[in-house]
């Protein structure tokens, strides 16, 4: 006898754009031998299957079980719909259905599969964009949404035959992996010494080892922004960058060329080592054991380390042979991250004495996050790259609240039904550069998650920028006393 077959529409939310949803869906759907349909919306996935009541409650399983690793299911909603006769399982073209947005994906780690494939595969041997559903650049080349190619700043990259295969191979790595490129097709990286521009990631390396041998500042372009280099084991030139960036008692950060390394110069614990390897890849404040160059930490007992997240980093450790890098913001003083090649050339030379740049737009700006480790929990005390724009879920509804934050260290909340959305750090209100900044990622953020502000919340000083946007915005306008802000904000987490 055979089992009546239903057709059963599945909502799946979460963090499940960019990183790799509907290829696995295919995938656990001809594991059960089901037919169907997989389609990516603004306000989340939705499955189409027909199926009988048990095979149902196993698929679901199977997906909230066995989901990609960088994504994060919020909640899985199934009804029984109208009976749909399909006769096979297809994964449908994204579409825009609502002002609901999905979650959107930070930036991630390269994935070991990714650095075995640098390797190995003849297109991307030593090819420092390398990436796959599993890793690489998202929120900082995301104009917009559904999480398609044409909505990023790899548009202007077309796709060669090869990574077209991979891209339109449902059971490949990259399908849809919307940065995929190789060294036919993809981005590539200049250096700019001394009046002359090289090319080739192998002789921009063997250039880059002579010059931090030399004592040399390199300014480097990142996932979400440039960033100095010098070596953090020479004292002169650690100090040289102090004196030209202005920056008197602040520690650097700094990357470490293997987990190995880093623990030789610090002490880590298990939640610590889990924070520092993780996809998201922040700075983790540790307890010193061994000391840098005395101008990296400048007499604290602790030291902010990190450990490789690009492609480059991994290219930059092996053909130099360094064992740690200084590796702090690109900008002059408190102005925010550079992330243009211009202005890179124009500004960060005053510091830098050779600038490597790729071509890829960087659409949104996004610096290293930091965190720390109290009583076996990871706190985040600086949220950009590999968390923003990951919300925080509330159990009340904050629809329509844009919450403009402090002068200091700050970050934007936009409040969609019962989530609060977090910028990326944005730094200190306290000039023009970092207030256009904000005002920027505002706008994108209204653009991206369909926010349409009711209602503004800002602090009570009415000097602070923050407090100008919002009184100046027309809306209604609730002041807030700063620490009654602080107190909320941690009871929200």
């Amino acid at each position: 006898m055979l089992t009546k077959l239903n057709t059963y529409l599945i909502h799946i939310k979460g963090l499940v754009q960019g990183v790799g949803f509907r290829p696995f869906i295919f995938r656990v759907a001809s594991d059960f031998n089901l037919n169907g349909e997989v389609e990516n919306r603004n306000d989340g996935v939705f499955i189409k299957i027909n199926c009988d009541e048990k095979t149902l409650e196993a698929f679901v399983s199977a997906v909230r079980n066995t989901a990609p690793p960088a994504s994060s299911i919020e909640s899985i909603e199934t009804i029984q719909t109208e009976f749909i006769d399909f006769s096979d399982f297809q994964i449908v073209k994204s579409n825009t259905v609502s002002n609901r947005v999905t979650e959107v994906s930070p930036d991630i780690a390269v994935c070991d599969d990714c650095l075995r494939d640098m390797k190995t595969q003849p297109n991307r041997i030593d090819y420092p964009f390398i990436n796959c559903t599993n890793c690489g650049p998202r929120f900082t080349i995301i104009k917009d949404l559904p999480y398609d190619r044409e909505k990023t700043t790899m548009r202007e990259f077309i796709m060669c035959g090869d990574c077209r295969t991979e891209y339109t191979d449902v059971r490949d790595r990259r399908f849809h992996a919307q940065p995929v490129a190789c060294s036919v097709c993809g981005p590539e990286y200049t250096l700019h010494y001394e009046g002359k521009t090289i090319k080739g990631i192998s002789e921009i390396l063997n250039q880059l080892g002579k010059l931090f041998h030399e004592k040399k500042i390199i300014a480097i372009k990142g996932i979400g922004g440039f960033f100095l280099a010098c070596d953090a084991l020479d004292e002169e030139a650690v100090q040289r960058l102090r004196n030209l960036k202005n920056r008197e008692g602040k520690p650097f950060a700094v990357m470490f060329s293997s987990l190995q390394k880093l623990k030789e110069y610090a002490y880590v614990d298990a939640v610590e080592e889990k924070s520092l390897t993780s996809l998201k890849r922040p700075i983790v404040l540790l307890n010193s054991k061994k000391e840098l160059a005395p101008s990296v930490c400048v007499g604290f007992g602790t030291v902010g380390a990190m450990l490789p997240y690009m492609p480059l980093h991994y290219l930059l450790f092996e053909k130099t042979k360094l064992e740690v890098i200084v590796l702090t913001s690109g900008n002059i003083s408190d102005e925010p991250i550079i992330t243009d090649n211009s202005d890179a050339l124009n500004i960060l030379t005053k510091v830098a004495d050779a600038v490597v740049t790729y071509n890829r737009d960087i659409y949104n700006r996004a610096d290293d996050s930091v965190v720390t480790v109290v009583n076996d929990k990871e706190r985040i005390s600086r949220r950009s790259r590999g968390y923003a724009p990951t919300p925080i879920n509330l159990k009340l509804n904050v629809d329509g609240i844009l919450a403009t934050g402090a002068e200091l260290v700050n970050c934007f909340a936009i409040g969609k039904h019962d989530q609060a959305i977090l910028s990326q750090h944005i730094g200190d209100l306290k000039n023009m550069e970092t207030y256009a900044f904000y005002s920027e990622s505002l706008k994108r953020y209204k653009q991206i998650f369909r926010f349409e502000p009711q209602v503004v919340v800002s602090d009570l000083h009415p000097d602070y920028l923050s407090t100008r946007y919002a009184t100046e915005s027309g809306l209604a306008h609730v002041k807030v006393q700063h620490h009654h802000a602080h107190i909320a904000s941690c009871m929200a987490e």
